[in-house]
C-alpha cells in the first residue's frame, strides 16, 4: 500500500450520501491526511484551490459531478496530484478532459462500473422470476388464493432456465457479468456488439449475430445492456421486438433510451412477450402508468444497482484504484479516451446534451 504521508481531497455533497464514502475514506486515513470538502458550502471552490497545491489524491464523492471544470490553471497549481476519481456514470468531461490529465501523467479512475456485477445479478433474478412467473405466485397467496390445476404457463417461453437461448444485446460490463453468471445453465448464447471482436465472441462461447433483429430471432430471451449513446437510441425497435418469437422474455437493464418505447408496450400486447423492466423514460414512473398493472410486465422502481452496498462499492473501489495510481499498481477502472468520446453528448438518461 501507499506510504502514509499523502495528501488526500475528498470532495462530498450532503447526508446521506456521505455514508457512501465512510468505509473509503476509513481506508485513505491510514493512507495520509485527508482534506474534505462539502460541495454544500458556498467557499467550496476556495477550499478546493487551496488544497490543490499540496494534493496527492483528488477523490469526488459516487454520482457527484462537482459544479467546476478542473481546468488547465487548476491542473498546474496541483504539480504532485497522481489521480482524480469517482463515479461519474462515464461521463466526466464538464469536469475533466482525460486529455489535459494525460499530458500531465495524471490517472482519470471512473468506478461507475463497479456496480455492474449487482445489475447482472438483477437481471438474472428477473430472468428466473418470468421463467416461472414468481411474483404473481407471491401476489396470489398474498390475496389468499392458490393454484389452479396447473401453474404452468403455456404459449410463453417458461420453465427452467438450463437450455433456454439466450440473446445478449450488447456485450459491455453488465451483460459479460449475466454471461458468466448463466455460464452453468447450459444456455446457447448469441449476442450482438459491434464493439466486440467476432473471434473473442467465438472463444467466449458466444454466437455472434450480424444484427440486433438476427440476435432477436435467435433468441428466447433477450438482455439488453446497451448503454445510451448517440448512435444506440432507441436502437431496440419493432423490427427486433417482431423477431423475438411469441411470449418471448425482454429484459432491460440499461436504459429505456435504447429501447422505442411505444414499439415495446406494442409488443407485449400483441407477441405475448413478458418483459422486465428496472428503467424508464420518466422517473419516478406515474402513478397511473398502464404497464405498472399489466399481467406481463414486471417492473420494478430502478433497483438493479440502486442499493446503499452497491454504491458504498463504488467509492472504495475508487480509493483502491487511487492508491493503485500512487503505487505504480494495476488499476481496474482507469478511464481512457475512448470513455470520453462514446458519452460524449448524451446524459445518462439518454437525453442529448451540448458538447
Amino acid at each position: 500500500m501507499a506510504a502514509g504521508n499523502l495528501n488526500i481531497i475528498i470532495l462530498a455533497d450532503h447526508p446521506p450520501r456521505s455514508e457512501w464514502i465512510k468505509r473509503g475514506a476509513a481506508l485513505l486515513e491510514t493512507k495520509g491526511i485527508i482534506t474534505a470538502i462539502v460541495l454544500s458550502s458556498p467557499s467550496w471552490r476556495d477550499e478546493l484551490r487551496s488544497a490543490l497545491p499540496s494534493a496527492d489524491l483528488l477523490l469526488v464523492a459516487p454520482w457527484t459531478m462537482p459544479d467546476i471544470f478542473m481546468d488547465d490553471a487548476l491542473l498546474d497549481s496541483a504539480p504532485r496530484l497522481k489521480a482524480i476519481a469517482g463515479t461519474f456514470d462515464n461521463r466526466f468531461t464538464s469536469f475533466v478532459s482525460i486529455d489535459a490529465l494525460t499530458e500531465r501523467g495524471i490517472i482519470l479512475i471512473d468506478t461507475s462500473r463497479s456496480i455492474t456485477p449487482s445489475v447482472a445479478e438483477f437481471a438474472l433474478t428477473q430472468t428466473l422470476n418470468l421463467l416461472r412467473d414468481v411474483p404473481t405466485a407471491i401476489a396470489l397467496m398474498r390475496a389468499g388464493g392458490w393454484k389452479g390445476s396447473s401453474w404452468d404457463s403455456f404459449g410463453y417461453v417458461y420453465g427452467d432456465l438450463a437450455g433456454k437461448r439466450i440473446g445478449l444485446a450488447g456485450y459491455g460490463s453488465i451483460n459479460r457479468h449475466y454471461h458468466h453468471l448463466i455460464s452453468g445453465f447450459g444456455c446457447p448464447t448469441a449476442v450482438y456488439d459491434p464493439m466486440l471482436d467476432k473471434s473473442n465472441g467465438e472463444r467466449l462461447g458466444l454466437t455472434n449475430t450480424d444484427s440486433l433483429e438476427d440476435l432477436a430471432a435467435a433468441s428466447e430471451i433477450l438482455v439488453v445492456g446497451i448503454p445510451p449513446l448517440k448512435s444506440s437510441l432507441h436502437a431496440i425497435g419493432k423490427k427486433v421486438f417482431d423477431a423475438l418469437p411469441i411470449g418471448g422474455l425482454f429484459i432491460l437493464v440499461s436504459r429505456m433510451a435504447v429501447v422505442d418505447e411505444p414499439a415495446l408496450w406494442e409488443a407485449v400486447d400483441t407477441r405475448r412477450l413478458k418483459a422486465a423492466i428496472d428503467v424508464f423514460s420518466t422517473e419516478p414512473v406515474p402513478p397511473d402508468a398502464p404497464f405498472r398493472f399489466h399481467p406481463n410486465v414486471l417492473t420494478t422502481p430502478h433497483i438493479a444497482g440502486e442499493a446503499f452496498y452497491c454504491h458504498e462499492r463504488c467509492f472504495y473501489d475508487a480509493c483502491i484504484d487511487s492508491l493503485a495510481a500512487i503505487e505504480g499498481q494495476p488499476r481496474r477502472f482507469e478511464a481512457a479516451r475512448i470513455d470520453a468520446t462514446m458519452y460524449m453528448g448524451v446524459d445518462g438518461l439518454g437525453r442529448t446534451k451540448p458538447l
